[in-house]
């Protein structure tokens, strides 16, 4: 198990097969679409498409952050860009710098693919504080306004605001 990031509470390091059970015990999720999900972002990794972070608080797993190389979703898709996929951090776990340390070591990892990062963060207030992070750190919109279902959505179009409802952030690393 290869760690990227190790301080006093937080250990940050390669994410493996044996690491989805206790994932989704972690989660609260333990259904096989949740299994599935993780598995194919694992099977990603091994064709180094990506890299798989895990997060673990005190010996324990905190969250996860999945780094595309040359992401297929989201705003800046097929693009060459490296992008953040599902930043997670379980609710008992927040503001002890987690989300930090996950986006520090996915930064760096995404400096050798190229000079910029992008991510979609959702609209809706859950994911305020997901916002306002992500603007902390530097990321700017894409400039092309908000995203439905990952198309841009025109002027007076119409959508509904769940987690398909994104605005694309960019960073220059």
């Amino acid at each position: 198990m290869e760690t990227l990031f190790d301080s006093s509470n937080i250990v940050i390091r390669i994410m493996n097969y044996d690491d989805i059970t206790p994932i989704c015990k972690a989660d609260n999720d333990e259904s096989e679409e949740n299994e599935r999900y993780l598995t194919n972002q694992l099977a990603n990794q091994d064709k180094q498409e990506c890299s798989a972070l895990l997060a673990l608080y005190n010996g324990k797993i905190a969250g996860y952050l999945f780094l595309y190389y040359k992401c297929n979703w989201g705003g800046m898709a097929n693009r060459n860009l490296p992008g953040v996929v599902d930043l997670i951090v379980f609710d008992e776990y927040r503001r002890n710098g987690i989300a930090t340390a996950l986006m520090n070591v996915a930064e760096n990892i995404a400096k050798i693919h190229s000079d910029k990062i992008y991510l979609d963060v959702c609209l809706n207030s859950e994911y305020g504080p997901a916002q306002r992070f992500y603007i902390k750190r530097g990321y700017i919109p894409d400039g092309n306004g908000v995203y439905y279902e990952e198309k841009i959505c025109e002027t007076n179009a119409v959508c509904k605001n769940d987690d398909e409802l994104t605005l694309c952030l960019i960073k220059q690393l």
